[in-house]
């Protein structure tokens, strides 16, 4: 229940969300992700990762995208799949960061009985500059799989990367409405999967024959709810509706008042469907 007089989301389904838990800022706007897409030079860096991998025989490579919790079972089974299939190749993208620490650097510390020295040494996994986004890694590889956060898969699929999120806690058949998990609403066998072992025999199956599952990982039917706009400009868009604030007070509105004024310029600007709440005579429900 956010008291502030102006919300930004990403998009549709986020506005969604947030009215239904109880939101009730006046002004709600549709302003896009503001993390930048990803950088050319950081691109390059992980396809030079990628390419060593390929060199060692890897076929398919893939990212692996933790929580901030050790997941143990998550690298165990990923890790074990690589040391018994010469064909496979990881990136690891943890979250965290190199002065915050990661759960992959508590699962290295562990070592996992060998599992982690004895991939090392394969020449098929390598990690991914802490300091990189996510979608810089997503899209050089085949496909990313996550687990536990969701915002690392939906924004390397916002930048064209085919991802696959393991779901343990099947949020889509919780309290939750579906559609607020968007990924799932595509369909099974798709972009969610609810154990390690599907995920696996997808990758496998599409490996073999790219035909048997032509969507595999491929978000993009539900691209435009999760963000219409996807170039990063989100925070160029804010700092311009705060702009024409600041400007509609110095022409000696009140705050109502200036507040009204940036709204219609951002819908006369970007489209009113990117006003969710804020319009004269638009329902704020």
């Amino acid at each position: 229940s956010m008291t502030a007089q102006v919300f930004f989301s990403w998009g549709a389904n986020d506005a969604r969300v947030y009215m239904d838990t109880g939101g009730i800022s006046k002004h709600l706007l549709i302003g896009g992700c503001p993390i930048p897409p990803p950088q050319k030079k950081a691109q390059e860096k992980h396809l030079r990762l990628v390419s060593q991998i390929r060199k060692k025989g890897a076929k398919y490579v893939l990212a692996l995208f933790d929580s901030s919790f050790e997941s143990k079972m998550f690298y165990g089974f990923f890790l074990s799949w690589l040391l018994k299939d010469p064909n496979l190749g990881l990136i690891i993208k943890s979250k965290g960061s190199v002065n915050v620490g990661s759960a992959w650097l508590d699962i290295q510390a562990d070592g996992l009985d060998g599992l982690v020295e004895n991939a090392f040494q394969t020449g098929r996994l390598h990690i991914a500059d802490a300091k990189a986004s996510p979608a810089d890694v997503a899209t050089v590889v085949d496909f990313s799989v996550g687990i536990g956060s969701y915002s690392a898969v939906t924004l390397s699929a916002l930048n064209g990367a085919r991802v696959l999120l393991v779901d343990f806690e099947r949020l889509d058949q919780g309290i939750a409405a579906q559609s607020t998990f968007l990924l799932h609403s595509l369909g099974p066998n798709r972009c969610v999967f609810y154990e390690f072992d599907s995920v696996k025999n997808a990758i496998l199956e599409y490996a073999d024959n790219p035909e048997s599952n032509p969507e595999l990982g491929n978000a993009s039917p539900v691209l435009d709810l999760i963000d219409p706009f996807r170039d990063g400009l989100a925070g160029q868009r804010m700092g311009e509706y705060i702009k024409w604030y600041l400007d509609g007070r110095d022409q000696g509105l009140n705050r109502d008042g200036s507040l009204l004024q940036a709204t219609e310029k951002y819908a006369a600007k970007w489209g009113e469907d990117k006003v969710v709440r804020g319009l004269a005579g638009l329902e704020a429900v």
